[in-house]
């Protein structure tokens, strides 16, 4: 890199017509303001960092997979990866523990701001400034104590195309990270349409591509339509349809002709220069032409009967379950058509919420929305809000106009509470008054609204164990089990090795011509998958994205973790440190020695990694978090 390297901080660049355009700019934007720029920021107080946390709730729980995900990815690298809202601010970190304590000599770190204008030139500040993913690699920071870093960002917009925060995979300047930028700009693409998918359900959804087998991938384009007018879409969309977010509060017969014909099935579809694609149409609760009426939805009085040979495709191409797994659809649809509550177990990642959309696909309460919540994923101090709603200026940071709450968004339609193990004592007591009264009271109102809709949970946890301990309300607990299903791990699946290839042709990879070698199967197949089918998918989908091509996939081509083999995960209590016994003749000390072993063995064979470890573990994060700290104050003893 052609920049001066003086002592002091602020180093302008000799030559820049080396750089990228985009790296040079920057540059001269921060030569401008080196006067401002902080070596050494303080960090925002805690409360404050939390009250930054719960304003940007929606944007945390909707981005958890991808934080999980990558970190298990870049850990092994050395790298961290973070997520920051727009103006900068680092809301949330995962990764190489031993590269993050490198990432606090520079205040790389929750509750400090990258933006440009304080931290010169990074990845960061500079991927929100410029509104595109950047890679600022060692020499390239504009501050010279930044220079330790190689990091990788990519901007995550909302439907309307704002800017609303950054995904950026940060590690050591001395090695190069060479799928980094990649990966980072592939699952914000991944967050930011899982913003579309998640939005307002009275919208509908025109998803399309050039290929069906594209349909389900990061590549998909999504337009949301209110009143026959396009209110939202993803850059995917604005790409295909040859327009900027200028095409905004148009009518969508502007862009494509025959996609209002599409409701429940895919069929081609063409833009107004005349390029045919496939699309399909998720309808929404707001009326279109033919559009069903929300009471339809209703479950029968009677369970159908489990005999039928059929079930029906979900209205997006959703992973096909095995066999053993289709036989537990059909009783789960009898039972949720008969007016039970069904409560899915199993591992982190075992596809829990993959069943519960095939599972509201195939009931009767399909023509209502899909609303999913993850209890584990908000600040406790937000799941009240989230689920119930409020009355606008309900408390500090509430939206003027309220929030509806999930329960409400539910109507008509299915409600998926994911790991409703973590879900507070006190918030349980009002969920089950709620489930019983079919009647929810938004915070800061007075008024009860009427609620119906078809209720699914999921825990990686057992219940009944947390019940024992004080942590979970056994009528809670049997008003959500009517109906239980304990779903197998992967690598427990029957032909594992056939579902691995249609999924790689299903994310695309035969489409682009692309082959999984015998021995990368191998190893696929031998892999002990820790983080089951999401962690399965997100490699895949990675495979597809990231290799060129045509491209033969070997089995060093794999990002396999060398310390992932073959283990199941460990139950343990989230406040005892207790593992689940073996039986009842070892003593609570001994199981507690087994379990801090045991914990203390994996999250060293993870490279030190929290969120690897939690999955093999099968807890989450916030949990190992817990026990982490409790055998560190053990350690240092007193005083």
């Amino acid at each position: 890199m052609n920049f001066l390297r003086p002592t002091a901080s602020h180093a302008r660049p000799e030559r820049l017509v080396t750089q990228s355009s985009s790296i040079k700019r920057s540059w001269e934007r921060c030569a401008d303001v080196s006067y401002d720029l902080h070596t050494d920021p303080d960090p925002m107080l805690l409360a404050d960092l939390q009250l930054r946390r719960e304003q940007h709730a929606h944007l945390l729980e909707l981005a958890q997979p991808e934080l999980e995900t990558l970190a298990g990815l870049v850990a092994s690298a050395k790298s961290v990866v973070l997520l920051a809202d727009a103006a900068g601010v680092i809301l949330q970190e995962a990764g190489s523990t031993e590269f993050l304590h490198k990432a606090e000599r520079v205040a790389l770190r929750p509750g400090v701001s990258w933006a440009e204008s304080l931290r010169g030139t990074n990845a960061i500040g500079t991927a929100l400034f410029e509104g595109a993913p950047i890679r600022v690699h060692g020499s390239e920071h504009f501050l010279s104590c930044n220079r330790i870093l190689s990091c990788h960002a990519a901007p995550i917009r909302s439907p309307r195309g704002d800017v609303i925060g950054v995904l950026d995979i940060s590690g050591d300047a001395a090695t190069l990270h060479a799928y980094a930028l990649g990966l980072a700009s592939l699952c914000a693409t991944q967050i930011a349409n899982r913003l579309l998918d998640y939005t307002d359900h009275r919208l509908h959804r025109l998803v399309f591509q050039r290929q069906t087998s594209l349909l389900d991938s990061a590549e998909r384009a999504i337009v949301l339509i209110e009143h026959d007018r396009i209110v939202g879409a993803n850059e995917a969309a604005l790409h295909l349809l040859d327009t900027d977010w200028r095409l905004l509060d148009s009518p969508v017969d502007d862009w494509v002709d025959g996609w209002s014909s599409l409701a429940g099935r895919t069929d081609g579809i063409r833009t107004r220069s005349g390029q045919a694609l496939v699309g399909q149409l998720h309808r929404g609760q707001e009326s279109l032409t033919a559009q069903a009426s929300p009471q339809h939805a209703r479950p029968r009085a009677t369970p159908l009967p489990v005999a039928p040979q059929h079930i029906r495709t979900a209205s997006a191409p959703l992973p096909e379950l095995e066999d053993t797994a289709k036989q537990a659809l059909l009783q789960a649809v009898a039972a949720m058509d008969g007016g039970m509550a069904v409560l899915l177990q199993g591992e982190t990642g075992a596809g829990k919420e993959i069943f519960a959309r095939h599972l509201h696909a195939n009931s009767a309460w399909h023509r209502g929305p899909f609303v999913a919540i993850n209890c584990g994923a908000l600040p406790e101090s937000l799941i009240e809000s989230e689920l119930f709603g409020y009355e606008g200026g309900a408390f500090t940071g509430a939206r003027r106009e309220g929030a509806q709450g999930r329960l409400r968004e539910a109507q008509g339609g299915m409600l998926f509470l994911d790991e409703i193990g973590d879900m507070p004592l006190a918030l349980q007591t009002r969920l089950l008054r709620a489930l019983q009264e079919r009647e929810v009271q938004p915070l800061g109102s007075d008024k009860r609204v009427p609620v119906h809709f078809g209720l699914t949970s999921a825990s990686n946890r057992d219940l009944s164990t947390l019940i024992t301990q004080g942590l979970f309300r056994a009528d809670l607990y049997y008003r959500l089990q009517d109906y239980t299903i304990t779903l197998s791990p992967l690598r427990e699946r029957p032909r594992l090795r056939e579902f691995l290839c249609a999924e790689f042709k299903r994310l695309g990879g035969t489409e682009r011509g692309m082959t999984l070698s015998d021995a990368a199967l191998d190893a696929l197949e031998a892999y002990g998958w820790p983080g089951n089918y999401r962690q399965m998918q997100s490699l895949l989908r990675s495979l597809v994205v990231l290799q060129p091509a045509g491209s033969l996939i070997r089995r060093e081509d794999l990002p396999l973790a060398q310390t992932d083999s073959v283990r199941a995960p460990i139950a343990f209590d989230a406040d005892s440190a207790m593992a689940v016994a073996p039986s009842g003749d070892v003593p609570a000390a001994t199981l507690r020695d087994m379990t801090e072993r045991t914990i203390e063995q994996v999250v060293r064979e993870c490279g030190y990694n929290v969120s690897q470890a939690a999955t093999v573990l099968g807890v989450h994060r916030s949990t190992l978090y817990r026990h982490l700290a409790r055998l560190k104050s053990r350690d240092a003893g007193p005083g």
